[in-house]
């Protein structure tokens, strides 16, 4: 189905970038004196850990648990999901954890009982923290953020078929986006271009609202009960979801209407942000540079209220995540830069807030040292349609 390994009739990461993932953990363990590191989470919206070092997307809770100068060990739940994970799973010793989910955690704790220090990625609540024993417990999720920030070639295969199925679902929107639909089967119409291509949802978000009396100025993350009507906006944000990896595509279109002066305005406003800092994304480029080139959006009295830029790609929404200096800045100093292979999303949500109007556009890139490839094809333009 696509150009990719398949063990078994599903994805498989090969062996060689799943050994520079494991190797990354033992690097882990001897930088913090660890004894073992403790993997948790449950295979979600952006959550993909367990994934990403075991090969296997869990439903529900389970730990990965790497011992020092050992082999993986990988403790499932529930039952019926064992003949799967030994399917899919690279790693070798996979072990049912039990019933209940306490049963589980008293497992890993058996099997971590002369550990010292334990170093945790993922989510590890509270309560199985209390029974791990929180005082060798070392939190390594900013270290776990910093690995995933950076997408190999492999990597980039995964992230390239998501970003393929953003532009699929934003043509079908195009054709199909009429008034008289409701925008809750906005949804369907995303999710019909991926469904039998492995394709999962990790979002859909939109708006839809008039463009002459606008109501909404950032897409909704549920869809609402909505008549579409002529005249619509429709602002979408669309994440598709391959194997742990994902693009990020948005884009405006008008539905049986032409835009009214204000909407053609903070789009070519977005369109110029957009294009301005596109030209200048690359590894090494600074966050205080794309602050700068942010500058305009305020020059042209306008506002944002969604970030303007943040990473992706795979491991979650990750940092740094930028706005604008008079909005909130960034979550990291001016002079932070990126490193080769991050990749990023830029989209402007170019707003009035007085008029309660709003547009964006956007897409996911990865960053080279010569500059940035945009993952996406879709034309980028305001899209006319209904």
């Amino acid at each position: 189905m696509h150009d990719i390994p398949q063990v078994n009739g599903f994805p498989r990461y090969s062996a060689g970038e799943m050994a520079r993932r494991h190797g990354a953990i033992n690097a882990l363990m001897s930088e913090h004196d660890l004894d073992a590191v403790l993997i948790g989470g449950a295979t979600g919206a952006h959550d993909t850990t367990v994934q990403y070092f075991c090969n296997w997307p869990p439903l529900f809770p389970v730990y990965l648990v790497f011992p020092r100068d050992n082999e993986p060990i990988l403790f499932v739940r529930l039952w019926n999901h064992l003949p799967d994970v030994e399917r899919v799973a690279t790693v070798e010793d996979v072990r049912y954890g039990g019933d209940t989910h306490g049963d589980l955690v008293d497992n890993v704790a058996a099997l971590l009982t002369s550990a010292a220090r334990i170093g945790t990625i993922g989510v590890v609540p509270y309560t199985d923290a209390a029974v791990l024993g929180t005082e060798r417990l070392v939190d390594l999720n900013t270290d776990y953020q910093s690995m995933r920030l950076v997408k190999t070639e492999e990597e980039m295969r995964y992230v390239r078929i998501a970003s393929d199925m953003n532009d699929a679902a934003v043509a079908a929107l195009a054709s199909a986006t009429r008034p008289g639909m409701n925008e809750c089967d906005l949804a369907r119409v995303v999710e019909d271009v991926y469904l039998d291509k492995r394709g999962t949802n990790l979002i859909h978000f939109t708006l839809t609202t008039s463009m002459a009396d606008p109501e909404f100025f950032v897409p909704h993350q549920y869809h609402p009960d909505r008549i579409i009507q002529a005249g619509d906006v429709l602002v979408t944000e669309i994440s598709t979801n391959f194997w742990g990896y994902n693009g990020q595509i948005l884009r405006t279109l008008a539905i049986a209407g032409e835009p009214p002066p204000l909407y053609l305005e903070m789009y070519d406003v977005a369109e110029r942000t957009y294009t301005a800092i596109t030209d200048i994304m690359r590894a090494g480029t600074s966050v205080g540079e794309v602050l700068d080139r942010a500058e305009a959006i305020n020059a042209a009295g306008f506002d944002i209220w969604d970030d303007l830029v943040h990473s992706y790609g795979g491991g979650g929404y990750l940092p740094p995540v930028i706005r604008t200096r008079s909005n909130r800045g960034a979550t990291y100093d001016d002079d932070w830069v990126y490193p080769e292979g991050a990749v990023v999303v830029v989209q402007p949500n170019v707003i009035s807030l007085p008029a309660r109007a709003g547009v964006q556009v956007g897409n996911s890139m990865w960053l080279r040292a010569d500059g940035a490839e945009v993952t996406q094809k879709h034309v980028r333009e305001l899209i006319r349609c209904g």
